[in-house]
């Protein structure tokens, strides 16, 4: 069944933006490091990328890329494509003219779990691409998949309207009903953090400012001395 859906509940603009000064490490850590970041096999196109938006989902054919020209006509400004192609990376299902259709109309980035062709085209033009595979080969057009329905986007399960954010260190997921308060616990988090570094700029261990050394006092820890000869 292929369903379309014109309707997305964005979170507040203002929130989104906030996201573009947390890194995907401190997303992570807030939420419990469980489902929220995508695996390690959805790669930047290039160093020093940055990403935040909300989420337009696409469920695409592997290999067809017809379902993607249309949701770009409906994203709006500060949009990011969630695309889910079921990891295929035997075709490039999306290139340069496409992402230069989504950096002229504002699109925040593109995700795709799948492959996309023309990297070097995309990295010169500074456009946040992310993938899990470049390919040559170009795609058919003849399936008219989903859009704005929930896909599941490198083992993360995304909703139209979550927000998503990228650096160079991979890509997290804030569901939207939820990103007023992860992005205070990330607030809160940076700050404690930017106090910490100031404690091992001065010399201090992060071994005994977060506790390690008690850990490791309760652990059977043995010496040389009482090993068995």
């Amino acid at each position: 069944m292929h369903t379309i859906d014109d309707h997305v509940e964005r979170p507040d603009r203002e929130i989104v933006e906030a996201f573009e000064e947390v890194p995907s490490t401190i997303v992570s850590d807030v939420t419990g490091n469980i489902g929220l970041t995508m695996d390690a096999g959805i790669r930047p196109a290039y160093d020093g990328i940055e990403m935040a938006g909300t989420a337009i989902t696409v469920k695409a054919a592997p290999g067809d890329n017809l379902i993607i020209h249309k949701a770009i006509t409906m994203a709006e400004p500060g949009d990011v494509l969630v695309i889910d192609c079921n990891g295929y990376t035997d075709t490039g299902h999306i290139g340069e003219l496409m992402c230069n259709s989504c950096q002229a109309n504002d699109l925040a980035g593109l995700v795709i779990d799948g492959a996309y062709r023309d990297k070097r085209e995309i990295t010169e033009m500074g456009f946040p691409v992310y993938g899990r595979g470049v390919n040559p080969q170009g795609p058919l057009k003849q399936d008219p998949g989903s859009i704005n329905v929930t896909v599941s986007c490198a083992g993360v399960s995304v909703d139209p309207g979550d927000i998503v954010i990228g650096d160079d260190d991979g890509l997290a997921v804030i569901p939207g009903d939820g990103a007023a308060q992860v992005l205070e616990l990330a607030q809160e988090k940076i700050r404690a953090e930017d106090n910490v570094r100031e404690e091992v700029l001065d010399g201090a261990y992060l071994f005994e400012i977060n506790g390690y050394d008690e850990l490791f006092e309760n652990m059977e820890v043995v010496g040389p001395e009482d090993s068995i000869q």
